[in-house]
């Protein structure tokens, strides 16, 4: 049985997925005649804050992932850089990671970014014999993948919806949120 304060949770990232997805949507008609004359800089600074389900617990929390991404050259698909993750979920755990960005149709881009995530307080009501969530590492390999889809685009920022999936043994989340970047 789910407490009040789960369910108020639960409508509050149903909300906040819906709201992303339809302006994400009703934007991406304006901006795609628009992008045509995009250029994307070489420089990005992008944020992508939203709802994170974790697959382990079965439950919705918040989180947001930063990075930074330098393309190769002037024309290339290709961008290396690092990124940072936050997740407010069971004391919390942060990510630090580095890897590469591909860009293809110019408005889909995938991210493919090993890491170290380090884990926070485990607050887990475990039960005996349960070692479902016990970090007995502060400090474990991780892999973050981020699908993003730039639908509004101006001369030097892009927003629109990002998928996220973090891999960490024993805990393993998806991110659905809004990807808000700078680009320079």
């Amino acid at each position: 049985m789910l407490s009040v304060d789960e369910c108020f949770y639960i409508c509050i990232m149903k909300r906040l997925i819906l709201s992303i997805l339809l302006i994400s949507s009703t934007l991406g008609v304006v901006s795609a005649q628009e992008y045509v004359l995009h250029r994307h800089g070489r420089n990005e600074i992008a944020i992508s804050p939203g709802g994170v389900y974790s697959l382990s617990d079965k439950e919705w929390g918040f989180g947001a992932h930063l990075h930074y991404f330098r393309t190769l050259s002037s024309t290339s698909p290709w961008a290396l850089g690092a990124g940072v993750e936050a997740v407010a979920m069971h004391g919390g755990h942060y990510t630090v990671s580095v890897g590469a960005k591909y860009n293809f149709l110019h408005f889909l881009n995938i991210s493919v970014m090993p890491g170290v995530t380090f884990f926070g307080k485990d607050n887990h009501n475990h039960r005996e014999g349960d070692d479902h969530h016990h970090h007995n590492k502060k400090a474990q390999f991780s892999a973050h993948f981020e699908f993003s889809y730039e639908l509004i685009h101006t001369e030097f920022f892009h927003l629109g919806p990002a998928i996220d999936f973090s891999w960490c043994k024993g805990d393993n989340h998806f991110m659905v949120g809004l990807h808000c970047a700078y680009s320079f």
